[in-house]
C-alpha cells in the first residue's frame, strides 16, 4: 500500500491549476530557477541538447541553474507563457522547483502544511477575491505528490515536542480571530496580540490544560461580547507614533537602498509617497494621514474581505508566531508592521483609482516577492524590534482600536 502523509491546508490548494495565459510569469521571470540533479539527468538523456545548454552547474548546491534569456525569462516558455518542456514531455519532466511552485510546504515533524504564495497571480486571484472566509482542511497526500516537495523546509519552532503537537489548534484559534467579522481588522489584530501575549506566558512553562483553556476562552461568545471590547478600548491609537514607526521601519527595510529600485517599487511605493506625502516632513505626513481618516475607513470597509484573506494567508504561510527565532512578541510586531505597509500601499492605489483586480493582484505579488519570498525585508523589520523591550506595547503605534 502506498504511503500517505498527513497535511493541513486551505481548501484552495487542491483547486489551484497553473494558467500561463493569465500569468505574467513571475515564477519564470527574474528569479533564479534551480534544477535538481535527478531532473537534469532526465533532460540530458533526451535527444536534443537544446535543453541542457541553458543550464549551469552550481557545485555548492549540487544543482543546475537555468540561464535566463535577454528578457530575464525562462528560455522554455512559449508565446503563451506555458512551459514547452511540460507540453512536450509531460509533468513528470518538471523539476521539483517548477512542479511545486507556487505551493509552499512546511514540515512540523508530526504533520505537513501546504499553501500557495501570492506572487503567483493565478493563486492571488483565487485567494484574495473570495468573499467567504478562507476554509481549511486535513488531507492525506500520497507519496507521489508528497515527494514533489523535495527537501521540505524544517521550521525552527522554539518549543518542546509536546508543544508542537498543539500547533494546529493554535493556528486554528488565530485564524478564527482574524476571521471574526464583527470586529474591524485592527480590532482583530489587537485581540490576536492579547492572545499571543498570553500564549507566550504559557510557552515559558508549558501546560497543555492552560493552552486548552486559553483557546476555549477566545472562542467563547461571552468572551467576545464582554472582554474583547475592553481590549480594543484599552488602546489609544496615536497617529504621530504610527507615522514615526512606519518611517523608521521603512528606513530599516531599505537600508539606504534606492526605494524605487524596480518598476513595481515605483508604482506601488510611489503611490504611498504620493498619497501620504512621504516625501515631506513628518508633521505634514501626519496631518495628511489624519485628513484621510474617513477615506481610509471607507476603504477598510470596501476591501475588508481582500485584506482579511491577505492576513490569514500570510499568518498561515509564514507560520506566525514562529517565523523568526525570537519572542512571540517580536514575531507579532513584525507581522503587523508588514501588514500595515501592505495596507498603506493597497489604500494608496485604491485612493488613486488604481484598484482594478489586475492592479491589486500585481500589488500582492510585488509585496510578497519583496517581503516574503526571500524574507530579507521581513528579517529587517524583525531586527528593528529586537532591541524594543515591549513589542506588544507598540500596538498603540500600529493599530486603531477605537472608532
Amino acid at each position: 500500500m502506498e504511503k500517505k502523509y498527513f497535511y493541513f491546508q486551505p481548501q484552495y490548494v487542491d483547486k489551484f491549476k497553473c494558467d500561463g495565459s493569465k500569468c505574467d510569469a513571475h515564477c519564470c521571470q527574474g528569479w533564479n530557477i534551480f534544477i535538481d540533479a535527478k531532473t537534469f539527468e532526465q533532460y540530458s538523456q533526451l535527444d536534443s541538447r537544446e535543453i541542457v545548454q541553458h543550464m549551469e552547474f552550481y557545485p555548492d548546491r549540487e544543482e543546475y541553474l537555468i540561464t535566463l534569456n535577454d528578457k530575464r525569462q525562462c528560455p522554455f516558455l512559449n508565446e503563451n507563457k506555458l512551459c514547452r518542456l511540460q507540453l512536450k514531455f509531460g509533468e513528470k519532466f518538471l523539476s521539483k522547483t517548477c512542479a511545486t511552485y507556487p505551493r509552499v510546504t512546511n514540515n512540523f515533524g508530526y504533520f505537513f502544511e501546504r499553501s500557495l504564495i501570492l506572487s503567483c497571480p493565478v493563486a492571488a486571484e483565487m485567494i484574495l477575491f473570495e468573499r467567504e472566509p478562507m476554509k481549511f482542511e486535513f488531507v492525506h497526500v500520497p507519496e507521489k505528490i508528497h515527494s514533489l516537495s523535495g527537501k521540505i523546509a524544517m521550521q525552527a519552532i522554539q518549543a518542546t515536542d509536546e508543544l508542537k503537537e498543539h500547533v494546529i489548534e493554535i493556528q486554528v484559534a488565530m485564524i478564527s480571530i482574524l476571521q471574526e467579522r464583527t470586529l474591524t481588522l485592527d480590532g482583530r489584530l489587537i485581540v490576536l496580540g492579547f492572545f499571543l501575549d498570553k500564549l507566550e506566558e504559557i510557552f515559558s512553562d508549558f501546560d497543555a490544560d492552560s493552552l486548552t483553556k486559553l483557546i476555549a476562552a477566545y472562542e467563547s461568545k461571552t468572551f467576545l461580547a464582554e472582554q474583547v471590547p475592553l481590549m480594543i478600548q484599552s488602546l489609544n491609537f496615536d497617529a504621530e507614533k504610527f507615522i514615526r514607526l512606519i518611517l523608521a521601519v521603512l528606513d530599516k527595510v531599505y537600508d539606504g537602498e534606492n526605494r524605487f529600485e524596480t518598476a513595481r517599487d515605483k508604482k506601488f511605493m510611489g503611490a504611498v509617497v504620493d498619497v501620504f506625502k512621504f516625501n515631506s516632513d513628518e508633521k505634514n505626513i501626519v496631518a495628511n494621514f489624519k485628513a484621510l481618516a474617513e477615506a481610509r475607513k471607507n476603504f477598510l470597509t470596501t476591501c475588508a474581505a481582500f485584506l482579511e484573506n491577505f492576513l490569514v494567508n500570510g499568518l498561515f504561510i509564514n507560520i506566525l508566531p514562529w517565523k523568526f527565532e525570537g519572542s512571540l512578541a517580536q514575531n507579532f510586531a513584525t507581522f503587523v508592521t508588514g501588514y500595515k505597509i501592505f495596507e498603506l500601499a493597497t489604500f494608496s492605489v485604491w485612493f488613486k483609482g488604481m484598484d482594478s483586480k489586475e492592479n491589486l493582484i500585481e500589488l500582492a505579488g510585488w509585496f510578497v516577492t519583496r517581503f516574503d519570498h526571500t524574507s530579507e525585508y521581513k528579517q529587517r523589520i524583525f531586527e528593528y524590534f529586537t532591541d524594543k523591550d515591549e513589542p506588544f506595547a507598540l500596538m498603540e503605534s500600529l493599530l486603531e482600536g477605537r472608532d
